[in-house]
């Protein structure tokens, strides 16, 4: 086989298995925990406190971050019209500000889902993937923000595929 073929089956075979991986990592799941009452579409998104810290990142800084992927993905970032379900993220940075933790989850009103919330609250987390990531929060704010949306990628993408049907 000569040179510039071989070169160019290993290109042709290098972009297959780029592809495949590709369509590996987007592969969303169903979760019966994912799947809420009415319309999915609507979406309200909860951010803990941020306590100050050195790469600058607020609550406020994480929450639009939040409302700009959900208005990308169609979702509509704000209280469905009878309060059912809400999306969690929760943003803790360590105390000395070298590490931080994202989670993301859907949180659902007990009640609603027929479940008693004097036994288990007013809200609950059913089965669902497990959505998070651990970073250097040293770094600056937009990376600790890209790590919120490659979160909620994924999870977005389990949610969608979750209430499709």
């Amino acid at each position: 086989m000569k040179t510039g073929h071989r070169e160019h089956y290993l290109k042709v075979f290098s972009i297959l298995l780029l592809g495949l991986g590709f369509l590996q990592a987007v592969h969303a799941k169903k979760y019966s925990g994912l799947k809420v009452h009415g319309d999915y579409r609507v979406l309200e998104p909860v951010v803990s406190e941020i306590p100050k810290n050195r790469s600058g990142v607020t609550r406020k800084d994480v929450l639009e971050c939040v409302r700009q992927k959900l208005w990308k993905e169609g979702i509509r970032p704000e209280r469905p019209r009878i309060n059912t379900h809400f999306l969690e993220v929760d943003l803790v940075i360590l105390s000395k500000g070298t590490a931080f933790t994202v989670e993301v989850s859907l949180k659902k009103m007990a009640q609603a889902y027929g479940y008693d919330p004097r036994k288990i609250g007013t809200s609950v987390e059913l089965p669902q993937g497990r959505y998070g990531l651990f970073g250097d929060a040293g770094r600056n704010k937009s990376y600790i923000l890209e790590a919120v949306e490659e979160v909620l990628d994924e999870f977005l993408l389990d949610y969608k595929d979750s209430n499709l049907n």
